[in-house]
């Protein structure tokens, strides 16, 4: 049975995540685009400093300066030929800038996409660069305490092609529940992506994915990127 205080954090995590939907599900106001793919991406280092309004203050924080790497082997090509490949090695290398009032800022990235040119042999020595895109974008951190989710929406645009159009994902962010390390489910958050691990279902509060084995690294929980592009 859940303590009242989990009752409490349940429902309220329940209220932000039909407003993370709604964000998700909206269409853009922009020309109707085609998606061409999801891609799964999982954040493997972070490098965060938080910066002062003043530099000899610290006790006003303004933002959140953060350097991350991401690293996924989970591409899906949904639409027109692209430069995304179905079963695609993927690396992403991206920056962020949140402002700790709004919880809002820009993301700036780079990601390579990677073909094994060796599948007999597991080997990063073996992933031969294939395509890259940049993308920009707003990253939004507000939900992130409340629904362990945080949305981000942008532009992305091919090196050496003539594709660009606009992404949008959310950042599912694992939680402890009991000792067990949960992700948000999402059927609930982003219909199309499903989960790696088991589902929990919490009756009236949800269902819940179980963090999978192979979602760990050092028996740290990772954090997970679900993107959707379309042009």
């Amino acid at each position: 049975m859940f303590s009242e205080h989990w009752r409490s954090r349940l429902f309220s995590v329940w209220l932000a995540l039909v407003a993370v939907l709604m964000v998700l599900v909206l269409p853009l106001p922009a020309r109707a685009e085609t998606p061409v793919a999801r891609v799964t991406l999982y954040e493997v280092n972070e490098a965060l400093r938080l910066k002062a309004v003043r530099h000899d203050d610290t006790s006003e924080l303004k933002r959140r300066l953060a350097q991350a790497s991401l690293l996924g082997t989970d591409v899906v090509a949904v639409g027109p030929k692209s430069v995304f490949v179905t079963g695609a090695f993927v690396k992403a290398d991206a920056s962020s800038a949140v402002d700790l009032g709004t919880g809002h800022g820009p993301v700036k990235g780079t990601i390579q996409l990677l073909t094994d040119i060796d599948p007999n042999r597991n080997s990063l020595d073996t992933l031969l660069v294939t395509g890259e895109i940049d993308i920009r974008g707003d990253l939004d951190l507000s939900t992130a305490s409340v629904t362990a989710t945080a949305p981000i929406t942008g532009t992305w645009r091919a090196e050496y092609r003539r594709e660009r159009g606009n992404y949008r994902g959310v950042f599912l962010i694992p939680f402890n529940i009991g000792g067990t390390y949960y992700y948000q489910n999402p059927a609930d958050v982003f219909p199309g992506f499903t989960c790696k691990g088991a589902v929990k279902d919490f009756g009236p509060w949800g269902k819940f994915c179980r963090v999978d084995s192979t979602e760990f690294v050092l028996g740290i929980p990772l954090t997970k990127a679900l993107l959707l592009f379309s042009k």
